[in-house]
């Protein structure tokens, strides 16, 4: 999944998203600007979007490896979660509302 397919399906399934922010290269951001992710080497892009009032934040890696050593680093903390080759986070979200949004990455066409 890249950022083109997570708008693609949240806007096929009608969540209506509007981007905010798109970085490539955010790996180099996480190991420069959060401790624990210091001595670390992440290829990953993050973006960020809006859908009606809920914030989501997209980190999309390059395989399900990488995504992988980015959730040992976060551990266990509800706020993230992932699918495929991507971990969003939901800062501020009802868990009803996140399930749907996952339905909507995962059925929406490709």
């Amino acid at each position: 999944m890249n950022w083109d397919n997570v708008l693609d399906r949240l806007e096929a399934a009608q969540f209506k998203p509007v981007e905010e922010i798109y970085m490539e290269h955010y790996g180099k951001v996480l190991t420069a600007e959060f401790p624990e992710f210091k001595g670390r080497y992440f290829r990953c892009t993050y973006g960020a979007l809006k859908c009606g009032d809920i914030r989501i934040e997209v980190f999309l890696f390059p395989s399900e490896f990488h995504r992988d050593e980015f959730l040992e680093v976060i551990g266990n903390d509800p706020r993230y979660v992932s699918k495929d080759n991507a971990v969003l986070r939901f800062p501020e979200c009802q868990p009803g509302v996140i399930d749907n949004i996952l339905r909507a990455l995962v059925s929406a066409p490709r």
